[in-house]
């Protein structure tokens, strides 16, 4: 108990003075009343997002900052979580130098991580080619995965090396949390497990379905961590041609999700299993208070809220009805 307080009381404290700037339901709600999307950006810019490109709402993740506020090893975890934005904009590094794009078409969808950041994304983008980019990494986290998928660029383009780099890196913050206190191990892994299914199973929907993968590239291009998916239900989901997945999740509570969705009418299964993280976030973020899992928390419902405003601002560019728009967001905080 201690321990926890002197590891969490700081970081606890500012969590719960960041919570009231989280837009909620309620906020995103209401957001969607102004009439048109340049009104609607222009009321998102007045709120603690000021900015609404990609990069500028993931830049609020860092101004929050609650690294100063965690002492050693809970502080490595959560850099490493946040260095996911860095992956995102490494993987848009690599299409920009595959197609032979400049940094201005790529920078809005970029996160400037700071000091935390780990490459200069901006320099790589100036690499003649893959080879060279891959030099451009030595020394970081990446170079091993990139290096070992670049014989695959040719053959399968720049997805082969992404999904290298991703796998890597998933595997990375998973280990890091086994080096917290044992009680937060299992608050940790509790959430990012949770995570980690998500986007299994986006994953393994757009391999199957959309890329046409055989099950064994799919197999090998998910996550082997996570919550309740084993890899057996991965394999079953990789090889289903037809199945609902309602029976082929029937062992774990996505299958009520998903449910629940089909039921709903316009809402997509998607949105329904990001509520659920959601869901699974506000159950961390309250009770007890130290532990991992508030900090944790706290940047997985702002990275929601996040994933909410994008799903705003191209709907009110659709103009599409607000009942339909509510239906597809995952916020579950008021």
């Amino acid at each position: 108990m201690i321990g926890d307080l002197r590891r969490y009381a700081a970081v606890n404290a500012r969590v719960r003075a960041l919570l009231p700037s989280l837009l909620g339901r309620r906020g995103l709600e209401a957001l969607y009343t102004f009439p048109s999307e340049p009104m609607l950006r222009e009321a998102i810019a007045r709120t603690t997002y000021e900015s609404t490109s990609r990069s500028g709402f993931l830049g609020r993740l860092l101004l929050v900052g609650l690294l100063p506020w965690l002492s050693e090893p809970e502080r490595s975890f959560v850099r490493i979580f946040l260095l996911r934005h860095e992956l995102e904009g490494l993987k848009l590094v690599l299409r920009a130098v595959h197609h032979g794009l400049a940094w201005e078409a790529i920078a809005p969808h970029v996160c400037d991580l700071g000091e935390i950041g780990t490459v200069d994304l901006r320099r790589l983008v100036g690499s003649r080619d893959a080879s060279a980019m891959a030099e451009g990494l030595a020394g970081t986290p990446y170079a091993a995965p990139f290096r070992g998928a670049l014989h695959r660029l040719e053959e399968a383009g720049p997805f082969a090396v992404e999904g290298a780099l991703g796998l890597d890196y998933y595997e990375r913050l998973w280990a890091m949390a086994g080096t917290l206190a044992a009680s937060d191990v299992a608050r940790a892994r509790h959430l990012l497990g949770t995570l980690f299914d998500i986007l299994n199973l986006e994953w393994i929907a757009r391999y199957r379905d959309a890329l046409g993968l055989s099950p064994e590239e799919i197999l090998n291009y998910t996550l082997r961590e996570g919550r309740w998916l084993t890899r057996q239900t991965r394999r079953r989901l990789a090889e289903s041609r037809g199945e609902p997945w309602t029976a082929l999740l029937a062992r774990t509570p996505y299958a009520t999700v998903i449910a629940g969705a089909d039921r709903g009418g316009v809402e997509t299964p998607v949105a329904s299993l990001w509520r659920f993280l959601a869901k699974e976030v506000e159950r961390a973020l309250i009770g007890y208070p130290f532990h991992v899992g508030v900090p944790l928390g706290f940047l997985l419902a702002q990275e929601i809220e996040i994933r909410d405003l994008g799903v705003l601002l191209v709907a009110k560019g659709m103009a599409v009805p607000a009942a339909e728009v509510f239906s597809h967001l995952a916020t579950v905080r008021h």
